[in-house]
């Protein structure tokens, strides 16, 4: 039991520490880190997910989707890496923390988080990009950085968001 709080202690320590890459590029001052991030998806998860989704299993996914990050870096879209190679590199990654942290179900949320065919899934998939374009217009809206990032992050957004709900919250940030 030490052991395994050990390692939960380094974990949770580096996703507290990690500053999200697409922030760094931006040269946004006070980027958002990993902690952050989960911690956003899972209230955006809370306060709009469906009835009939499994709401635990969603926070779950939002909680962890991005932990392999502590291990591997966190890839952005022009990051110049393939999507297959970058998943080689996080499943291997999530394998690693699910041993430290002997917690299997986490290669099944992680395995299930990536394939996206489950409406769980899809739907925090889309939380993901939705949290990206929120943070976005927030440093927009309170940092002078030199750029705006609102339009990037929406305008890529939208190409990705299937979900309808996500989509119409997505769409309402441009009102």
């Amino acid at each position: 039991m030490k052991r395994e709080l050990e390692n939960f202690k380094q974990v949770s320590g580096q996703m507290k520490n990690l500053a999200r890459s697409g922030w760094l590029y931006h040269k946004v001052k006070s980027p958002e880190v990993d902690a952050s991030h989960s911690w956003s998806m899972s209230m955006l998860v809370q306060l709009y997910a469906p009835k009939e989704l499994d709401l635990c299993k969603c926070l779950k996914m939002a909680n962890i989707h991005d932990l392999a990050e502590i291990y591997i870096g966190d890839y952005t879209p022009g990051s110049g890496i393939s999507p297959q190679e970058k998943y080689d590199l996080e499943s291997k990654a999530m394998r690693r923390l699910a041993d430290e942290l002997e917690y299997p179900e986490l290669i099944e949320l992680f395995e299930e988080f990536e394939a996206c065919k489950t409406p769980e899934a899809v739907f925090v998939k889309a939380m993901d990009r939705l949290d990206a374009v929120v943070q976005a217009k927030y440093f927009d809206e309170t940092q002078n950085y030199g750029g705006k990032l609102f339009e990037e992050f929406y305008s890529y957004a939208l190409t990705k968001v299937k979900h309808p709900l996500v989509l119409e919250l997505l769409k309402s940030l441009k009102d």
